[in-house]
């Protein structure tokens, strides 16, 4: 009796031990003493940063407007979640400037402007490089409007890094009232001359149109100032010797121009104007015309404006516009998340994101985008035009002073639309801004060249 008692203990022993070893067993994938590890998971290698989170900073733009409701669909796809943060243009440059300097630790992804900060950018060492991004086949980099992508390379370099991909493009366009001009037998001007015949015929501040309204705000007016300069022959700098040229008579001309045009037949409080405010007139029908740039014109005339249905659009006078790269991508030098920041990247700029931004109407960087006619079916036709026109026209590649300082030349340049539109001393304005303005290209240069 007791051998056999013994057995049966045995029995259930053993039995027990096999019992509790048997859910190990079942969690390996592959033989004991193989040294393999166990497959990642599906859903591991869907989602690889699953739990990081990325802090992304994008300007106030009609492109985050459209990318915005799409941004959990990152996260899905991902896992990666992102701390979103917008803001006016002007605020972001100085945002990203004292963030950038204390090291960059707490930016992961941000946008910028080729022709406004990203030199300075590059030469402070605050942008990462992001080759990588570029050599995923998927990403199609080759995809880019040449022009776009290489505002993102330092400039004179010949390295081939790139700092930041490009997301949208602009030129300068005419938005003007189809009822008004109609109403009054005025035709679409194709000059100058025809814009301040037709803005004063137009001007009815009385009943509540003023004939033109556009930029005031001495710094932001400077880019939408710049058509006006190009179509009087003048330039910011005479590049064969680094010379400033904002006091020559053709850009005295340009600025007496354009100071007449805001002062006789704009809205009261111009001076005080960015784009938001002169779209905000435009867009509830407060003006007969504005020129500004064309990726943003759902703000002017989109659907959803009182003045869509009399919506026209048209190259700007004189045929002066530029072809620009006006906003794309990088990644901060100090992000401790790279790898999730370059998935951002990717995904946000990306063709099939392009493809869907640029069916919302805002003017992409990739040549696929528009040779795909689905991407422009929401485009006016007189628009789409337009900007076809400019892109075959479009002479200049900037719509500012091309040099590192471009904020504080800027503000200098500035001081001269606001002397014009205030009626002022245009060529002693113009005189003085330039001494100065010829100072920030000299310390410029210095800066590069030490």
């Amino acid at each position: 009796m007791k051998k056999a008692l013994s057995l049966i203990l045995c029995l259930v022993m053993v039995l027990s031990l096999a019992a509790c070893a048997a859910p190990a067993a079942e969690e390996t994938t592959t033989p004991a003493g193989t040294g393999e590890t166990a497959a990642p998971t599906e859903e591991a290698v869907d989602k690889p940063f699953e739990g990081q989170t990325i802090r992304v900073i994008l300007a106030s733009h009609d492109w985050t407007t459209a990318i915005e409701s799409k941004l959990s669909e990152f996260t899905d796809k991902t896992g990666i979640k992102l701390e979103f943060e917008v803001y006016p243009e002007d605020q972001l440059s100085t945002k990203l400037n004292v963030e950038l300097a204390s090291g960059g630790t707490y930016i992961d992804v941000f946008m910028c402007r080729p022709l406004q900060e990203v030199q300075q950018f590059i030469q402070n060492g605050y942008l990462a490089d992001i080759s990588e991004v570029r050599a995923d086949p998927e990403f199609q980099a080759d995809d880019f409007i040449a022009a776009a992508a290489d505002s993102y390379l330092r400039s004179g370099a010949t390295d081939g890094v790139y700092y930041g991909v490009p997301l949208v493009t602009e030129r300068q366009v005419l938005f003007y009232r189809k009822d008004l001009l109609e109403a009054k037998g005025v035709a679409v001007p194709t000059n100058l001359d025809e814009l301040m015949s037709a803005a004063a015929a137009l001007h009815d501040p009385a009943n509540g149109v003023v004939g033109f309204v556009g930029r005031g705000l001495a710094n932001a007016a400077v880019t939408q100032f710049s058509a006006y300069l190009y179509a009087f022959g003048g330039d910011f700098i005479d590049f064969t010797n680094n010379t400033a040229i904002i006091n020559t008579p053709e850009a005295v001309k340009a600025f007496t121009y354009y100071g007449d045009l805001l002062r006789n037949y704009g809205p009261e409080g111009v001076l005080n104007m960015h784009w938001q405010q002169a779209a905000a007139i435009y867009s509830t029908g407060g003006a007969a015309f504005c020129t500004d740039a064309d990726a943003i014109w759902q703000s002017f005339s989109g659907p959803d404006t009182d003045v869509y249905e009399n919506a026209g659009f048209a190259v700007s006078p004189n045929n002066s516009t530029w072809n620009i790269c006006s906003w794309g991508l990088a990644i901060s030098a100090g992000s401790p998340n790279k790898a999730a920041a370059e998935e951002f990247m990717k995904w946000a700029a990306g063709v099939e994101m392009t493809k869907y931004i640029q069916t919302s109407g805002i003017s992409s960087a990739r040549n696929s985008a528009w040779e795909d006619p689905a991407c422009t079916a929401n485009y006016p036709e007189e628009l789409l035009a337009a900007i076809q026109k400019g892109n075959e026209i479009a002479t200049k590649s900037y719509d500012r002073p091309l040099t590192t300082s471009v904020s504080k030349a800027r503000d200098v340049i500035g001081t001269v639309i606001t002397t014009a539109i205030e009626g002022g001393d245009v060529q002693a304005a113009a005189d003085k801004a330039n001494v100065e303005f010829q100072a920030i290209l000299d310390a410029d240069k210095a800066a590069a060249q030490g």
